[in-house]
């Protein structure tokens, strides 16, 4: 950083600091970066200061006066950071986007950047009527902001996220929320008794384990009837006339092996949809999907696995899970039966065995204590 004394009046002095180039992380282009400052006083005092942001910009400590407010802040940190990230799922774009403007932004709009404390974030923890989860999430997106802040953009010295001294803590639901093998065959009687689809549909999700936004975006080219596998090769993100279609939440495609019974569903099913294409004519929308509306148009993702599903647990009289307790049910129903846990894996899409093991820890002491009496079994004189 290089900077000069300018006279300005008899009283006061301008300082111009050059701060190198600075780069627009919108347009990637760069400019020279400079910065003036009044200082009212004498020569020397004016000189003073011109040494001390010298010596604060060659400790990395000086940052540039700023009138932002927090709320422009996170604003701008939507639109240029989390709108153009490659990382970010959309779903995890949609809720920064929302839990910001919704929440975030009414409770730090006028609140100036280079002033927001940990009290302000304390102050909202504190006085907020939602649950500690939800908290904890709001927690984690205005730390990611303010962090970028510090680290991108240099205008902060410190995350005052980080000095929040009672954070708030995510409620964690240890008990594993699943249906035994009896629940399970009384939904899928009714679901049987709902239609072709319904029964294809949910016996997919709890033979499989996928989620429901790769149930939504299988398409016919992924199946095979004979060798009996499914590619998982997408997830379906946003129903529309274009749908918005995105890889395995891991990234990288698997295949999964299905039952003869299921293989027969998924025959008896493509048949009747091939009835309503016959129909139809002109007006079956026919995009290849398996899970379709009857006009061959995509299915609106939380329509069917949430409003549907609860629906059929209501008819069924079995206890009430989340959709996304399916995959918990297939992993627990697999590992009590002692499959082996790596073919759980890479049957749910797991990225790492280390995952299984640790979510389904409360499957395998009984298959520990089985592998210990097999070995003594063996030893024994």
């Amino acid at each position: 950083m290089r900077g000069y004394l300018r006279k300005r009046s008899k009283s006061s002095w301008t300082i111009t600091l050059t701060l190198g180039r600075k780069v627009d992380p919108k347009t990637g282009k760069s400019k020279v970066n400079q910065k003036t400052i009044t200082v009212r006083g004498t020569k020397p005092e004016a000189e003073a200061k011109l040494a001390e942001l010298l010596n604060q910009y060659n400790k990395g400590e000086y940052i540039e006066p700023s009138t932002l407010t927090t709320g422009e802040w996170l604003q701008r940190w939507i639109d240029v950071y989390v709108k153009n990230s490659r990382k970010k799922r959309l779903r995890t774009i949609e809720t920064y986007e929302s839990v910001v403007r919704r929440h975030l932004i009414p409770a730090f709009d006028k609140v100036p950047l280079q002033k927001l404390s940990a009290g302000h974030i304390q102050h909202y923890y504190n006085t907020s009527s939602l649950s500690s989860s939800t908290l904890h999430q709001h927690h984690n997106i205005l730390h990611q902001a303010l962090k970028v802040a510090v680290v991108n953009e240099r205008l902060l010295n410190i995350n005052p996220a980080e000095l929040v001294v009672e954070k708030p803590v995510a409620n964690r639901n240890l008990e594993m929320n699943v249906w035994d093998e009896v629940e399970v065959r009384k939904f899928l009687l009714v679901a049987r008794e709902a239609g072709i689809q319904e029964e294809t549909f949910y016996t997919l999700a709890i033979e499989t384990g996928m989620r429901k936004g790769e149930i939504c975006g299988l398409k016919w080219e992924d199946v095979d009837l004979v060798a009996r596998r499914l590619a998982v090769k997408r997830t379906l993100l946003r129903a529309s006339p274009e749908p918005i279609l995105g890889p395995p939440k891991v990234g990288r495609s698997r295949a999964v092996a299905i039952s003869p019974q299921t293989s027969g569903l998924l025959k008896r099913h493509r048949i009747k949809q091939n009835e309503l294409k016959l129909s139809l004519g002109d007006g079956y929308v026919d995009q290849d999907f398996v899970f379709t509306k009857e006009n061959g148009g995509l299915l609106q993702i939380n329509n069917f696995a949430q409003r549907s599903f609860a629906k059929l647990i209501d008819e069924a009289g079995v206890k009430k899970i989340r959709f996304h307790d399916l995959r918990h049910t297939c992993a627990t129903l697999l590992l009590s039966q002692e499959v082996n846990p790596k073919i759980v894996q890479e049957r749910l899409g797991h990225s790492d065995i280390s995952m299984t093991l640790n979510r389904y820890s409360h499957i395998t002491p009984t298959m520990q204590d089985k592998a210990a009496q097999l070995l003594g079994d063996v030893m024994e004189i």
